[in-house]
């Protein structure tokens, strides 16, 4: 749900001013009626309630947001789109902010209500922090990981550019009897869970011929050989290597691996380069991905928590006034 750029006005210009209007209202209100009796509303007074109950009803649609997005829901015409539930879900739930100031006359009280405002603070700056990143991270993701795939094939793609490393290796120098034995098993195990149909994903890289017979020569080469076995297909097929990985790392590996193959070989060092520089994207992918999701593992416990703290509130309130 964007709300900045171009179109921020055209998508969310009523809801703005459904929010600013009814902030203006709620307040003018109290302050006439704080005028009228000489003293600011509380949460006892009519207006008060008037706001606590209207809050009360926001925080309810604000956790039907779940409900909504399940697959029995998603997909029922008459309850609106999802993005129109969205947009509901942000500005009401800022509405929210005034009418608690509002209900509570700006005082505490007690303890209960102590704990009730914090853990609404944290779920409004939980859900801002949200918002924020859900506005961030796919267009850093964009930019920083052009080569993304889906998120849960990660994995598979990265076995699928190991094997392509070995392949090129393989037509450019020939197998090496030394490395064959610590050859890494890049095919993915049987018992792999992917979420999605599978794809092959293409490498998009100069490639060698595959026959061997259209190749000039095969020119040997232990220091490309190590470098596979070593660093370069383990860190393609996992992720991680205690010499590859950030942009700063792979620029320092591939130029010194330059620096000990022959001239012959340095286009055979850039297509290895290029596939751990995708690879490095994935990785980037995968951090983003997570940030992108699991701010909701601190949103909605806490909107929970705001629930359950809703009902005592009421329930302390109706019986001990």
């Amino acid at each position: 749900m964007l709300i900045h750029g171009r179109n921020f006005w055209k998508l969310h210009s009523r809801w703005v001013g459904a929010v600013l209007v009814g902030t203006f209202l709620a307040t003018a209100t109290t302050i006439a009626v704080s005028r009228q009796t000489g003293r600011w509303p509380g949460g006892g007074s009519t207006v008060g309630l008037c706001w606590g109950i209207l809050a009360a009803a926001i925080f309810l649609f604000e956790v039907a947001l779940i409900a909504k997005k399940s697959p029995r829901f998603r997909t029922v015409r008459w309850l609106l789109s999802a993005q129109t539930w969205m947009k509901a879900h942000i500005w009401l739930g800022l509405l929210t902010v005034p009418l608690v100031v509002l209900h509570s006359g700006g005082q505490l009280g007690s303890t209960l209500t102590t704990v009730f405002v914090l853990v609404f603070a944290a779920v409004i700056a939980s859900g801002l922090w949200g918002l924020w990143l859900q506005n961030l991270l796919p267009r850093l993701l964009l930019e920083a990981a052009p080569a993304e795939t889906i998120y849960s094939q990660i994995d598979q793609v990265g076995r699928q550019y190991a094997t392509e490393a070995r392949r090129l290796v393989l037509l450019a120098c020939g197998d090496d009897p030394e490395s064959s034995g610590g050859e890494l098993a890049v095919t993915a195990p049987a018992s792999t869970h992917i979420r999605g149909a599978p794809r092959h994903v293409g490498i998009q890289i100069q490639r060698s011929p595959h026959p061997a017979s259209e190749l000039s020569r095969v020119i040997p080469s232990s220091a490309v050989q190590r470098a596979l076995i070593g660093e370069i297909q383990p860190y393609l097929a996992s992720g991680t290597s205690p010499l590859l990985g950030s942009r700063q790392k792979n620029t320092w590996y591939f130029d010194d691996l330059r620096m000990r193959v022959a001239p012959e070989l340095r286009t055979l060092v850039e297509q290895l380069d290029d596939l751990c520089e995708r690879r490095r994207q994935l990785n980037v992918q995968r951090v983003l991905h997570f940030w992108l999701h699991n701010w909701l593992w601190v949103h909605l416990p806490l909107s929970i928590a705001l629930l359950v703290l809703l009902a005592a509130h009421v329930v302390f309130a109706l019986r001990f006034g």
